[in-house]
């Protein structure tokens, strides 16, 4: 018998769940720079299995930039890295970590405007150590006020990079795609379909289960009229807009997806600011894309704010954190629980932000999902502080049925490293998907050999596997290190 580290799935009908409480408590001896105007963004730069930390922004005063780099222990107490090359021009920016040309570690791109103002997009290649080196021969828009995504557009196994923002041609909206040539070279696909919606948020997710990402994409045209666009991936990295979706026209906020019902199919959350004020709402999905607004939830609207997907209690279902402003002088950082059948409840208020910055993972190897959160609050002498906020996860109470359909599925080793193996018993084949914390498919096969290999090239962090076989589906969590 194979040495199993952990993540067993017995399928059970329904499956095992377990009913946590959630209660993330701000860890006040850690000390980082302040965030005004700036973002935060975590990943293992290092390759030594734990979440760093960088943070770009102003100080409460405006009169300093920095861009600060921080190393983990592993514990979740962060250090900064001195020297690291890296542009300290950092107002109104975005910040994202991929591996762009397949050597394991993480690159960076930051984007943001500097004192004149001018924009600018610094790309950063890792040596695998957590050096960084700029590469200055990518394509990518200087931009500030916008966002960026990388995902595998294409389904040929690299990132691909979508960007949004102003630019330096009169601050012009834009919206634009680059492809990867499978080394980290990228060119920009120029017959693309996207408004030119400058926002804060898209976000990649495949809304119609045909194994490739589709976007949703919010923000306003450079006619000044606030837009979400729902665009259709054919699966080649070609995409077409969706007419009549049910999705607000918003601006200034935050999009998410994840299957919030465990249905087998990826709802979104929006926020922002619409028409008439504020705004928070969820819309599900009935698997073939379609979308209907869930009437009666209780989430408090927000704008300039973001929205995020996070099981935060280890229950197997997508908990909710929006933060924001709530209509003058009141912000929000709600923390919604997911009872199930898309119940939601405020359970948690943590220090209330808006214009914030989100990078949600487990900074302390716990096995729970933790935050940072940077942003302007209300606290008088700490408005701009960056905050760590550690995951204090207790069991309260264990649900288990014993009807099993006697399929014993392993997935080992867990954690990992990335390479994952699959063992099953009486099974001929079975389909698997992996989802990151914000629901973003990473990984699915259909007919997979029960008795297998898959690697998975994706950051450190927790992961959300489904296994389906004729007879059941399994959910549980992956950690890859």
């Amino acid at each position: 018998m194979k040495n199993i580290f952990s993540l067993i799935l017995i399928a059970l009908s329904p499956l095992a769940t377990i009913a946590q409480s959630i209660d993330l408590q701000e860890d006040t001896t850690t000390n980082l720079y302040d965030s005004r105007h700036g973002a935060c963004a975590m990943a293992d730069i290092d390759n030594d299995g734990d979440l760093d930390l960088i943070i770009t922004g102003k100080d409460g005063n405006l009169t300093s930039d920095r861009t600060t780099l921080y190393s983990n222990d592993g514990l979740g107490n962060f250090t900064e890295i001195t020297e690291t090359g890296l542009s300290i021009l950092t107002d109104g920016g975005s910040i994202a970590f991929a591996d762009t040309d397949g050597d394991g570690d993480q690159d960076l791109l930051l984007t943001g405007r500097d004192g004149s103002p001018t924009y600018y997009a610094h790309f950063y290649l890792n040596d695998g150590s957590g050096n960084f080196t700029p590469d200055t021969t990518q394509p990518f828009e200087p931009s500030g006020g916008g966002n960026l995504d990388f995902a595998d557009i294409d389904n040929d196994g690299d990132l691909d990079l979508f960007m949004t923002g102003l630019n330096n041609n009169n601050n012009t909206r834009f919206s634009k795609l680059y492809q990867n040539d499978g080394t980290g070279n990228f060119s920009e696909v120029t017959s693309t379909p996207f408004l030119t919606v400058g926002g804060k948020s898209s976000a990649f997710f495949d809304m119609d289960n045909d194994n490739d990402l589709d976007l949703i994409l919010l923000g306003k045209n450079n006619n000044n009229e606030k837009k979400t666009t729902l665009y259709e991936n054919d699966g080649a990295g070609n995409f077409s807009l969706i007419s009549n979706t049910p999705f607000e026209n918003v601006s200034n906020g935050g999009v998410a997806a994840a299957d919030t019902d465990n249905d087998g199919d990826i709802d979104v959350l929006i926020n922002g600011e619409n028409t008439i004020g504020d705004f928070c709402q969820l819309y599900l999905n009935d698997g073939t894309g379609a979308f209907n607004l869930l009437a009666g939830i209780p989430f408090i609207q927000t704008s300039a704010g973001t929205a995020d997907f996070a099981d935060f209690d280890n229950d197997n279902d997508m908990d909710i954190l929006v933060t924001g402003s709530a209509g003058h002088p009141n912000f929000a950082a709600h923390i919604y629980e997911n009872e199930g059948n898309n119940n939601f409840s405020l359970v948690d208020i943590l220090e209330t932000v808006y214009i914030p910055s989100t990078a949600l993972g487990d900074i302390d190897n716990d096995d729970d999902l933790d935050a940072i959160i940077t942003g302007i609050s209300t606290v008088s002498g700490s408005n701009f502080k960056s905050r760590v906020y550690k995951n204090m996860l207790t069991t309260t109470s264990i649900e288990i049925t014993t009807k099993e359909v006697h399929e014993n599925i392993l997935l080992y080793p867990n954690p990992s490293a990335g390479i994952i193996n699959i063992q099953a018993d009486n099974i001929l084949t079975l389909s698997i998907k992996i989802y990151n914390t914000i629901g973003q498919l990473v990984f699915s096969e259909d007919n997979l050999n029960p008795n297998s290999q898959i690697k998975l090239n994706q950051p450190s962090g927790m992961y959300m596997v489904i296994v389906k076989t004729n007879n059941s589906t399994s959910t549980s969590r992956l950690i890859i290190k």
